[in-house]
């Protein structure tokens, strides 16, 4: 006799399914086709990645004259360099010639603080101005010769060591004081005077904002080991707040980690600036950026967006350019026992979102729910919905329902409704 099949069904007293809209506040769930449409993708791209100042390196990463650092933002390639004068420029890395691509190296050093381009020749100082052209007898127009063609600039700014840029400057837009606002106040002491010891990227299949939503919410936590055991058995962790920052940006405020519970060590011996033993501090810039201080060294972590559903990750970490050797093995381990490419962290969030993604590609879940409140407290979705908020006021789309971004022209497209 063939065993009587049972199938659960949902109660019929059940206000949930599946394919509806949830029977929430519209700020408290998703549309998860934000993660997978690419015309939605293409309009991030340009009205956010493109007009809103982006974090692109550390200044300890150009150190010396002419050391450079290409970057991609969005679909435009750019580069940062230190001048002769000590001053930190970008530039599109683009020969205003015929367009070819300037830097093909992620970072190294102009020498004779000069920039040569592999095609035609065409060469540049470090302040964007061209210095020869080759053969230049073949050019009747004034307008083609040594000092009156340059590069491209791109407006760069520096705060604490951060090095942005805002690749679109055709429209007035905020300065980089407006766009920061207060989001560093609490951290601006302990990432003085840092310099990058590690880096290294990652390749995620995931949608770029499913990382970032990571880095601000706490209930999430609940996936490491680590956090688990270290943060959110601790009555006090879970009453840290989160403080919402205009613009996007957020502070997860400072808390005590207990190394202890897994032998980590306890981190009372040199704590960064402003730091106490043990503490724990997070400060995530919209879009794309996180600092997170663990009292002796610090994470960076930002991305870079190819398609809706591949991310490259940057990872840096971060201490005090005065260190010792010993001082220095020592951060470094400490860095490595969460962060790093073998630390336990990042490996279970890339795991964790790579499954979020194949799932929403496939259309099984229609709608994700950001809706916990807890008084701002620790595991609260709230820095989730204000991150949506911004995205929300940029992009002209309501994150709860896209369907506009079905017609496949977002990009262009000023009749977008929220």
């Amino acid at each position: 006799m063939m065993a009587k099949q049972i199938s659960a069904a949902p109660s019929a007293q059940s206000r949930w399914t599946w394919d509806s809209v949830p029977d929430l506040p519209q700020t408290h769930y998703l549309d998860n086709r934000i993660y997978t449409d690419e015309a939605l993708f293409e309009a991030e791209m340009a009205r956010i990645f493109k007009r809103q100042w982006k974090f692109v390196c550390h200044e300890s990463e150009l150190e010396r004259a002419g050391d450079y650092r290409a970057v991609s933002v969005a679909d435009s390639p750019v580069f940062v360099v230190k001048g002769e004068d000590g001053a930190v420029r970008a530039f599109l890395n683009i020969c205003p010639h015929r367009g070819a691509r300037l830097l093909r190296e992620a970072r190294g050093n102009l020498r004779g603080h000069r920039l040569s381009c592999f095609y035609h020749h065409w060469t540049f100082s470090t302040a964007g101005e061209c210095v020869t052209i080759p053969l230049p007898q073949g050019y009747k127009h004034d307008v083609v010769r040594p000092g009156s063609i340059g590069l491209r600039a791109v407006p760069v700014g520096l705060r604490h060591g951060l090095v942005f840029v805002k690749v679109d400057d055709s429209e007035e837009g905020q300065s980089l004081d407006d766009f920061l606002g207060v989001a560093l106040d609490e951290i601006a002491t302990p990432i003085k005077d840092l310099e990058v010891f590690h880096y290294h990227r990652v390749e995620v299949r995931a949608n770029w904002k499913l990382f970032v939503e990571t880095n601000c919410e706490g209930y999430h936590e609940l996936l490491h080991f680590l956090n688990r055991t270290t943060a959110l058995s601790q009555p006090e962790y879970m009453k840290r707040k989160w403080l919402l920052n205009p613009n996007g940006h957020h502070t997860f405020q400072p808390a005590r980690i207990a190394y202890g519970k897994l032998r980590l060590g306890d981190r009372s011996e040199g704590t960064l600036a402003g730091m106490a033993p043990n503490m724990h501090i997070v400060v995530d810039l919209f879009p794309d950026c996180m600092i997170n201080a663990r009292s002796t060294v610090v994470r960076m972590d930002s991305l870079v967006p190819v398609s809706p559903g591949l991310t490259i990750l940057e990872c840096r970490g971060l201490a005090p350019k005065g260190d010792s050797a010993d001082q220095r093995r020592s951060r470094v381990r400490q860095h490595n026992q969460v962060w790093g490419p073998l630390g336990r962290n990042l490996p279970e969030d890339i795991w964790a979102i790579e499954t979020q993604w194949a799932n929403m590609a496939s259309g099984g879940l229609p709608y994700s729910i950001i809706a916990r409140e807890d008084d701002n407290r620790a595991t609260d979705d709230a820095p989730l919905r204000s991150f949506y908020a911004q995205w929300q006021r940029l992009m002209g789309v309501a994150p709860f329902n896209i369907a506009m971004a079905q017609t496949g022209s977002m990009a262009n497209s000023s009749e977008i409704a929220i």
